[in-house]
């Protein structure tokens, strides 16, 4: 979004859970999309983003460029992806479909790699490296969020806190005017995230999954890690609604109506990610938005009827062995 680097720390706060807030206005395209607050911020989010590691699957760099440029003229704000997404390309490809003043019309977000890294380079050190090979590639000064990427385990976390950790980094980039709000990530292991959230540092959002596949084995995420979020006003952005693949898609499990009505029947979560590399995934990426949400009721249900159709085999990021995303050493 357009705020600049000095102005940006005159934001306001607000109280208030997550809530729906559709444009007065019916004149821009804009307005198709509902947004909902960003956690404890007075900013507005779309209710969909844009994953940067499927849009850099796209077939070449102008079809990526066509994709990105669509989703925003539909009302697609969210913009995710990642310091080592394809090695790096994933930013540069988003840096390039955001030349020439879409930049400004989106809240853009990536990820540090610092986990699996021992310090200094796997901490406030490595970070700031990478924090400005980001911006470089994304063509911006600035990022809106800047999340650690992969907290998985109890180690990570208390390498977090540590002398030299990366929650220095976060605060340095911070002050530096570089980065707006800062946050975390992760999968497997939602313990970790509850430590992490408990150490003391004020996080402004997390991403997570919010998904009906494997959701019966892998809902403490949502039973567990989502209370202590509410509880401090963390903005919830959702993930993993297909799984981490498409296999659950082409199988008819879910489509991305069923994806976004599931996790927007939680009304802290203020985006869900989906992953568009052909326009039709955005198509229907825009048309799932201004879906009404499920009840709880309905949520349940469909995570019910989802585990009974063997749901879990494709949630890859259940797997064993699954590393996530191409800083992990995998490709999902």
């Amino acid at each position: 979004m357009k705020v600049s680097r000095r102005s940006f720390l005159g934001l306001l706060t607000a109280t208030g859970t997550a809530t729906v807030v559709r444009a007065e206005s019916s004149t821009s395209a804009l307005d198709a999309v509902p947004k909902r607050k960003f956690g404890r911020h007075e900013e507005l989010v779309s209710v969909v983003g844009l994953g940067g590691h499927t849009l850099a699957m796209a077939k070449s760099i102008e079809v990526a460029k066509s994709i990105a440029h669509q989703a925003i003229d539909g009302g697609i704000t969210f913009f995710d992806n990642a310091w080592d997404y394809h090695g790096g390309r994933a930013e540069e490809w988003m840096g390039q479909c955001l030349e020439g003043g879409w930049r400004e019309k989106v809240f853009l977000m990536t990820k540090v790699c610092t986990h699996g890294k021992p310090l200094p380079e796997g901490g406030k050190e490595g970070a700031m490296k990478m924090l400005e090979d980001s911006l470089r590639r994304l063509k911006t000064d600035r990022l809106d969020l800047w999340m650690i990427h992969q907290i998985e385990n109890d180690e990570e976390v208390d390498k977090a806190y540590g002398p030299g950790g990366v929650i220095e980094a976060l605060e340095l980039a911070k002050k530096q005017g570089k980065v707006r709000y800062t946050g975390f990530t992760g999968h497997t292991r939602p313990e970790s995230h509850v430590k992490l959230l408990q150490g003391g540092y004020n996080f402004d959002a997390t991403l997570m999954p919010v998904s009906a596949l494997g959701a019966l084995s892998s809902r403490s995420f949502e039973k567990t890690v989502m209370p202590e979020l509410v509880q401090r006003r963390v903005a919830v952005i959702g993930m993993k609604g297909f799984g981490g693949s498409k296999r659950a898609h082409l199988h008819g499990l879910v489509n991305a109506e069923k994806v976004v009505r599931y996790a927007l029947s939680y009304p802290d979560v203020c985006t869900h990610l989906i992953g568009m590399d052909d326009a039709k995934f955005v198509r229907e990426a825009l048309a799932a938005a201004g879906k009404t949400p499920m009840t709880p009721e309905e949520r349940d249900a469909f995570a019910t009827a989802c585990a009974a159709r063997g749901g879990e085999q494709f949630a890859a990021y259940l797997q064993p062995g699954h590393r996530d995303g191409g800083c992990c050493g995998s490709t999902a």
